[in-house]
């Protein structure tokens, strides 16, 4: 058998404490594809945010973005599937949010909102190169949303998360991108449900998927995939889940890993 869907998480896997991609990880995965693999993202970044850091690896064309919320093709250039939070469920987010000592923060196409302007609102524009929008209510933008964010403290953050988790599952799909944000998003939303999606467009089989993470929103990602692999430094969590380990993102765990599957003839059609 060999992997025909290749699906990289960014932050704390292809990416580790530089914003550069070495030459060793670019050549591993030009020839993955060259091979006939479908190389992809699935982040919880932004697709604005997603595609700058893609700039430097031309062969990563198709991106999924926004925990699994939206899927591009052609470097972004085409959305084939999306997931957006009903009206409905926007206001039962930012309600249930607003119980908790969180700030609340909204994602519609490459925008921001907020209603609360704040010193970790304008840090967080000025990082990501997003303009941040100031709004009365996030429930009456008038734009389909893909996720409402609650940032606080970790401790806060990971109660906030398991309480949405065990009472409101079925109307909302909640994990944790970083130790400090809560993200909020249709329950048709995640990593595993869009490549899965993507798998059905491309007739692959999921154990015809490897995938690589490190983070809490990771999780169901690695656990779906036919060989999910965690990365050296991930939260705990997904250790507990994957089939396998890799060094960590500055030791370019994911080119090491990948390179020995070529040698093998693992990967490819």
């Amino acid at each position: 058998m060999k992997y025909k869907i290749i699906a990289l998480d960014i932050d704390g896997t292809l990416k580790g404490d530089s914003s550069l991609i070495s030459p060793y990880m670019l050549e591993i995965l030009e020839e993955c594809s060259s091979r006939g693999a479908l190389v992809s993202v699935a982040t919880g970044r932004s697709l604005k945010s997603a595609l700058i850091f893609l700039r430097q690896a031309p062969m990563i064309e198709t991106v999924v973005s926004f925990q699994g919320a939206l899927v591009s093709f052609d470097k972004g250039q085409k959305n084939v599937w999306e997931t957006f939070l009903s009206p409905d469920q926007v206001s039962l987010s930012v309600r249930l949010l607003a119980q908790w000592d969180v700030e609340i923060v909204g994602y519609a196409g490459d925008d921001v909102y907020v209603e609360k302007m704040s010193d970790w609102a304008e840090s967080y524009g000025e990082r990501n190169g997003v303009k941040i929008f100031l709004v009365d209510s996030l429930e009456k933008i008038g734009r389909d949303m893909y996720r409402v964010l609650g940032v606080g403290d970790p401790e806060v953050v990971a109660e906030l998360e398991l309480s949405l988790k065990s009472k409101y599952s079925a109307e909302l799909y909640a994990t944790r991108s970083l130790p400090h944000f809560c993200e909020i998003l249709s329950v048709d939303a995640g990593k595993d449900k869009a490549l899965a999606w993507l798998c059905s467009q491309t007739d692959v089989k999921v154990e015809e998927v490897i995938a690589f993470g490190n983070g809490f929103n990771d999780v169901e990602m690695l656990k779906w995939a036919g060989t999910g692999i965690a990365m050296a430094g991930g939260e705990s969590v997904v250790f507990e889940v994957c089939d396998d380990l890799a060094k960590s993102p500055d030791e370019d765990g994911v080119a090491v890993y990948l390179e020995d599957l070529l040698s093998k003839n693992q990967i490819g059609l």
